[in-house]
């Protein structure tokens, strides 16, 4: 939590250059859309692929392991096939040379120069020291389908990036921070996290100092803590991010705190401060700890001590929660319960019976 992601005869011939060029194990053949489609196999390097490929390209990689740490500053597509795709810490970390060493995949722009239409696809990233897959100042970048384990701060995250689709993957025991993480931007322009797995991690899914978030169809299990939104202290704040339609059950991990991060168990949804968000519609059950903001549905302060303020709690069911299914502990009167399905609430008269 320290920062609390078959061509025709005739294409075959003018390829052909390309493709001898190319390493054994690799090759490069006519994709769609006009682009080229770059097949990489075990073994071989997928940053010299990157390197050689023009924005627009797809680099496919075959089942087996490959050497992570890959710098990526253009529009490209990485697809593996599937979790048979390995992507782990290699002998060279070529995120260095950005100055974000530890991470599996880093797409890396610059402000005002993001780079745009990145997607990685169908692989599993394990084990790396910092993310599996790490954006900053991207815009649309796509993650589906991919499976970020055991890395030591983050599953998936973007900083600073607008347009973000974190969409279909798994995020599993990336202990010490979040398993999906958008943050460190105004505004985050309509970035998706949505039908994700999330479980054996500090949060599931962490929004810091962001806004225009959506968070949907998540299955939000078996972390410390399930949804944080997050205002940090910055400028800007947290905010305006809808979180409907997840399952949130039993996020009874224990983390220790870190700095000025609280310990953090037994939280279904957090609310650390944040103006004018949307809960709605999510499942909330069996979330139990004896923290102050432990619970089902919790609006806290943040450690800032900002209250959280404007926001609408709206047709949830939550159940079997401790010490309360709800909580406002907002430091504002100008929260709104609506319509909720719940036992218990602190203060009492937020339960829709």
């Amino acid at each position: 939590m320290k920062r609390i992601l078959g061509a025709s005869l005739g294409t075959v011939v003018a390829l052909g250059g390309l493709a001898s060029f190319a390493p054994a194990g690799q090759a490069a053949t006519a994709g769609g859309k006009g682009g080229r489609t770059h097949v990489v196999r075990p073994g071989h390097s997928i940053q010299k692929a990157v390197d050689r490929a023009r924005p627009g390209d797809v680099i496919k990689l075959k089942a087996g392991r490959y050497d992570g740490g890959v710098l990526i500053r253009k529009r490209l597509t990485i697809r593996g096939a599937g979790d048979r795709t390995v992507v782990r810490p290699g002998r060279k970390d070529h995120c260095r040379k950005a100055g974000v060493p530890g991470n599996g995949f880093c797409v890396v722009g610059r402000a005002k120069h993001p780079v745009r239409g990145v997607t990685i696809k169908s692989l599993k990233v394990e084990r790396f020291k910092d993310t599996g897959v790490f954006g900053t100042y991207t815009d649309r970048l796509t993650v589906t389908h991919v499976l970020a384990a055991r890395n030591g701060e983050y599953g998936i995250a973007e900083f600073n990036s607008t347009r973000g689709a974190f969409v279909h993957n798994r995020a599993i025991d990336n202990r010490l921070d979040a398993g999906l993480y958008v943050g460190d931007i105004r505004n985050a322009r309509g970035t998706v996290v949505a039908h994700n797995h999330a479980s054996g991690n500090a949060i599931g899914v962490l929004v810091r100092h962001a806004r225009h978030v959506k968070v949907y169809g998540n299955k939000l299990v078996g972390n410390c803590t399930g949804v944080v939104l997050a205002d940090d202290g910055q400028k800007g704040g947290q905010g305006h991010t809808k979180v409907w339609k997840n399952q949130v059950e039993k996020n009874n991990r224990f983390c220790p705190g870190q700095g000025p991060v609280p310990p953090l168990g037994g939280t279904g949804i957090l609310l650390f401060g944040g103006d004018h968000n949307s809960i709605e519609k999510n499942t909330v059950k069996g979330n139990r700890g004896k923290l102050p903001y432990s619970g089902g549905i919790v609006l806290f302060p943040s450690p800032a001590q900002r209250p959280a303020k404007h926001n609408l709690i709206k047709f949830n069911l939550v159940r079997g929660n401790a010490p309360f299914d709800l909580v406002d502990n907002s430091g504002s009167g100008t929260n709104r319960f609506r319509h909720n399905s719940c036992g218990t609430s602190r203060p009492n008269g937020l339960c829709h019976r």
